[in-house]
């Protein structure tokens, strides 16, 4: 298995409204599309959002990314308005 782990700088003051974001839209869209979210974060003192999907190989992630992006374009929704930075890291399991 392979995972993302995501880390989101949110803008300040933004925390509360990206987490409602990430609610009703982010978990939405994966779910629709079969796309496990493993786990979530809030680091407060870092103003934080850190996040974990999971995938079995790089065919599983370009394949769930661009059912992903289809979905969310199908549904008009924008993604990213609360993030000042974003940090991937792509890892597999040992």
């Amino acid at each position: 298995m392979q995972a993302q782990i995501r880390i989101y700088t949110i803008n300040r003051g933004e925390m509360d409204s990206f987490l409602e974001h990430f609610e009703k839209d982010v978990k939405r869209l994966h779910k629709e599309v079969g796309w496990d979210i493993v786990s979530t974060w809030v680091n407060k003192p870092q103003n934080e959002f850190i996040w974990v999907r999971t995938y079995s190989d790089a065919d599983d992630l370009a394949a769930k990314a661009k059912a992903f992006q289809e979905k969310r374009a199908e549904l008009n929704i924008t993604l990213g308005g609360n993030v000042a930075k974003m940090e991937i890291r792509e890892v597999e399991s040992a």
